[in-house]
């Protein structure tokens, strides 16, 4: 009866560990795919993209009047029309408070053999101000694709140049992608 008992015992310890591994997989799982708070954050990678059109249109249409407005007041420039082409929206880098659980259980048997259990529980949360919005740490202003002016004065070389170079170095944007043309009388 001895023998018995202990493959018995042997059996029924082999079962709870098959139950506890089983059981500790479908928690892990079901942390991954479940939010664990029900607090207003939401988690995020390290950067969110504004995919707004309306504030890239106002960018844009901003940086056109500034600059038909200046380069008109240039010498020998005349009467000017600006367009400002953007490549990418405005990213913004929002604060996130983050937090990483790791847990290591180690399990042996009877037999000798050994089990490691590893888990890893990471969150971020973004920081949110009064109000509920995110606090935004950095912002980055839509990149420049390329700037198409018309102006009176463009016929003339200098002031051709003048102009490609007022704009590269206001708009930090390389020369190759400003065109300078004459516009119509």
């Amino acid at each position: 009866m001895g023998d018995g008992f202990m493959k018995w015992t042997k059996e029924e310890k082999n079962k709870k560990f098959v139950i506890a591994l089983v059981l500790a997989v479908v928690l892990v799982i079901g942390l991954t795919f479940l939010p664990l708070n029900n607090k207003q954050s939401q988690p995020i990678t390290t950067t969110i993209k504004q995919v707004a059109t309306s504030n890239e249109e106002d960018y844009s249409t901003a940086l056109e009047k500034k600059l038909t407005n200046m380069l008109s007041k240039m010498e020998g420039a005349g009467a000017v029309s600006v367009m400002v082409t953007i490549e990418s929206n405005e990213e913004k880098i929002l604060a996130e408070d983050r937090s990483c659980n790791s847990q290591r259980s180690e399990e042996k048997d009877q037999a000798g053999g050994t089990r490691v259990t590893d888990s890893m529980q990471q969150t971020n949360d973004v920081v949110l101000q009064n109000g509920n919005t995110p606090y935004v740490v950095k912002e980055y202003a839509p990149q420049i694709r390329g700037v198409f002016i018309l102006a009176e004065g463009a016929d003339n070389s200098a002031v051709k140049n003048q102009i490609t170079e007022a704009v590269s170095k206001l708009l930090d944007v390389p020369v190759h992608k400003i065109s300078v043309e004459k516009k119509k009388n």
